[in-house]
């Protein structure tokens, strides 16, 4: 289900990108982009469910584990803003394709992984793949349509993205009841094929912008910066304490930031993260809200999978299916939070919203060893639903009205790339859950969901940073 929220959260950037010359709008471009572009949030949604077949099956530890997400996390949060300069320098139609090509790659190395090391670096081409697919696929689909049609085209793309994101999971349970965790990924070598052959032949060519500048010393600092900082955290949370290594780790990953903001401020507004938009209350109030929010959902959802398979041994399937009923809900909400902001200005959905994430992480405290499915873990997960449903359209509509309307890609870009990067940080701060078991394990889960409860907390007083005003609807681009 947390791939739902962030298909909401990345589907502005198709709408921030005016129409390119000569464009009609096309039904196979925006084929071509759903097919390719749900591959990203496939994947996140299958291995929350195959997290723990592939712990048992592999040997991994907690710490492995906790690689197994942010290595596909870290390239996420650190290239996607890069790739898209990527797009604007070689076209977007042949980065889109490479990074299927990637991902396709990933699968199957993924899937044949002898090794830890061999996952791990599958799992991080993976991120890679997807960083690649992202904005340039989203750029496609924004550049094929008018402004009068776009938005029906990018609700037609993120409709597609919810259902596959929604029926992967699924899939994926059903699997894993009667057969290997590999297969899971495997699966997907056959979409990658067809995305490939269908972006090859339905995507026009694009004229690439030989003067677009790639931000390579942002690209390079923010990998290090955030991988510095997650592997520190990572292991200082699997109770090795702070040693020589964690020291080294964190003091790298703060190096890597510190150079990331000396780096960007000399760019100025040519810089992947421009200092200039940050000059702005609501942009500042909108990613801290963004970072707080979304780490906490992250755990919410990668401990609730993991402790239905492992602590209540549920079966696979159920886990599976356990958020689909929640798809059509997110799906029906999200829209009208819109008619909340107008009535109430820009700030009261964000805070409501983020009050009943709280309160939903605080219910999840009633899950334990004899949890049943309709008793004790779907109500926090459809008070998780309705916090989100509420949050998400606002809080994408004020990024993008935040700035000037040149600058709405840009915030854009870096909202989800803020997303990506708390969900990585607080990743990294579970190992003290995923190495218990038995009662342990719902000790450790129930100390994480009251930290994701104050984190949601927290992420509601952020909203009064944001300036307060009337709520306004973003136009698209032409």
């Amino acid at each position: 289900m947390s791939s739902t929220f962030l298909i909401v959260t990345d589907r502005s950037l198709a709408l921030t990108e005016p129409k390119a010359l000569g464009a009609q709008g096309s039904t196979k471009v925006l084929a071509a982009s759903s097919l390719g572009s749900g591959l990203v949030f496939v994947s996140s949604a299958v291995v929350t469910v195959a997290l723990a077949a592939m712990g048992r099956d592999m040997r991994l530890s907690p710490l492995d584990l906790q690689w197994v997400l942010n290595a596909e996390l870290l390239p996420l949060a650190a290239l996607t803003l890069v790739a898209g300069a990527l797009g604007d320098r070689f076209g977007q139609k042949r980065i889109f394709l490479a990074g299927i090509a990637l991902y396709g790659l990933s699968a199957t190395a993924i899937g044949f992984a002898p090794s830890f090391a061999p996952l791990i670096v599958g799992r991080f081409l993976q991120g890679l793949g997807e960083a690649l697919i992202l904005p340039n696929g989203l750029s496609v689909l924004g550049q094929a349509f008018p402004a009068d049609k776009k938005a029906r085209a990018v609700g037609i793309w993120s409709a597609a993205a919810a259902v596959a994101s929604g029926i992967a999971p699924a899939i994926a349970g059903a699997i894993l009841d009667h057969g290997s965790w590999r297969t899971t990924f495997l699966m997907l070598l056959p979409v990658v094929a067809g995305a490939l052959a269908i972006g090859t032949a339905w995507i026009p060519k694009d004229s690439p912008t030989s003067h677009a500048r790639i931000d390579i010393g942002g690209a390079v600092f923010s990998t290090v910066g955030l991988g510095g900082l997650g592997a520190g955290l990572t292991t200082l949370t699997n109770g090795s304490g702070v040693n020589f290594w964690v020291l080294v780790t964190l003091i790298v990953g703060l190096g890597g930031l510190a150079c990331l903001i000396v780096t960007e401020q000399r760019l100025g507004d040519s810089a992947m993260l421009p200092p200039s938009l940050f000059a702005s209350r609501s942009v500042i109030g909108a990613n801290l809200f963004t970072a707080l929010l979304y780490g906490a959902f992250t755990v919410v959802l990668t401990l609730i999978p993991f402790v239905m398979i492992r602590g209540a041994h549920l079966p696979t399937l159920v886990a599976g299916l356990a958020f689909i009923p929640l798809q059509v809900l997110i799906t029906v909400i999200s829209p009208l939070a819109g008619m909340l902001c107008r009535g109430f200005g820009r700030r009261l959905p964000l805070f409501a919203g983020g009050a009943v994430v709280a309160l939903g992480c605080a219910m999840a405290l009633r899950v334990g060893s004899n949890a049943t499915y309709w008793a004790d873990i779907f109500p926090p997960i459809l008070l998780l639903a309705l916090g989100m449903s509420l949050t998400i359209a606002p809080l994408t509509t004020l990024v993008l009205t935040s700035v000037e309307s040149d600058r709405a890609g840009t915030a854009s870009g870096v909202n989800s790339a803020v997303s990506r990067a708390g969900s990585l940080f607080a990743i990294a701060l579970l190992g003290g859950v995923l190495q218990q078991g038995g009662p342990r394990l719902f000790s450790g889960f129930h100390m994480a969901m009251a930290v994701a409860a104050v984190a949601c907390v927290l992420a509601t007083l952020a909203v009064f940073i944001i300036e307060p005003g009337r709520h306004v609807d973003f136009i698209p681009r032409d």
